[in-house]
């Protein structure tokens, strides 16, 4: 029998306002999230990956609007649910661990007067309780002395640590869905392996993990499957073993030969620039910057078709 997802976005299409008309940014896209998995959503800044979660969200820019599709979950569909519906999953079951900790924490407050907010609005508990649940939760997370540290203000803190506060704050309220923006950018690369090795272990518990990154090679190690987005459309998915073995997008495979995986290796270059939302392209939205595009590719839209082990659009894959 089939694993049932926590959560399914299906043909969900976004629109966003620019210049007096509205411009497609996700096109059709379809992802269904598992229990116990990290799932990767990886592409080039502005091809949706954000929108898509934070669609999940309704968190969602006053200029944009949904143009077609479902997001199902607890099997309803929450595009429909009212602001105090989505306030009680925000937080509660889905939490978001935001791109840039620097940022996120309020300089004013305490890390433990931060977490006791976020603990006693999702949680019926004592004020006593939560300052339990709030060090608990920072051990949880490997922050160093947490009994102590807990008093600290964010700027007293390295960015790693304000990044394991974050975390803490997302599992707090014991949300089954943590969605991962970009969480290692900001770092060096030692804390981003200790962050990216802290939300395995996070995974390890049952929870689905939606991890958002430009970069291929953050998630080779720690992601169960991988979505690879281009201009607003999903253009390959596959489990993440597979698709570093036996990429079929001709983007897809581009990404990978980017990497430096090897000393004296050339990187190769990706050519061209991915369009802006004002240009409106027909076919393959890859179409202009790859090698293999014919007529058929620049007229036609391919649909997500699986191969072998992959779910690809390309009318001419590897």
């Amino acid at each position: 029998m089939q694993e049932k997802p926590i959560l399914q976005i299906k043909n969900y299409s976004l629109g966003m306002e620019a210049e007096g008309n509205y411009y497609p940014v996700l096109k059709n896209i379809n992802f269904s999230f598992f229990a116990g998995k990290i799932h990767a959503i990886v592409g080039e800044s502005g091809c949706g990956k954000t929108m898509s979660v934070m669609s999940v969200l309704k968190l969602l820019p006053k200029n944009s609007k949904v143009l077609g599709g479902e997001i199902i979950f607890e099997n309803q569909n929450i595009l429909n649910y009212s602001e105090k519906q989505m306030r009680q999953i925000r937080g509660k079951k889905i939490a978001l661990i935001p791109q840039d900790p620097m940022t996120s924490l309020n300089p004013l407050y305490t890390v433990e007067n931060q977490l006791l907010e976020v603990i006693m609005l999702h949680r019926n508990i004592s004020k006593e309780q939560a300052q339990k649940v709030a060090t608990e939760t920072l051990e949880s997370v490997e922050f160093k002395d947490a009994k102590n540290r807990i008093k600290a203000y964010p700027h007293e803190l390295s960015g790693g640590m304000k990044q394991r506060v974050i975390i803490a704050m997302a599992l707090a309220a014991h949300a089954d869905i943590l969605i991962a923006d970009e969480p290692t950018t900001a770092l060096d690369v030692t804390i981003q392996a200790q962050i990216l090795k802290l939300l395995e272990k996070i995974k390890e518990q049952g929870k689905t993990i939606i991890l958002i990154t430009h970069d291929l090679g953050v998630v080779a190690q720690y992601s169960d499957d991988i979505s690879i987005m281009y201009l607003g459309s999903i253009v390959e998915h596959a489990q993440t073993g597979e698709l570093f073995k036996n990429p079929h997008h001709p983007y897809t495979k581009a990404l990978i030969e980017a990497l430096p995986v090897k000393k004296g290796k050339k990187l190769k270059n990706i050519k061209g620039q991915p369009a802006p939302i004002t240009e409106i392209i027909s076919g393959c939205p890859f179409n202009p910057r790859c090698e293999r595009a014919d007529s058929n590719c620049r007229n036609n839209m391919p649909e997500l078709k699986n191969i072998v082990n992959s779910n690809v659009a390309c009318y001419h894959p590897y």
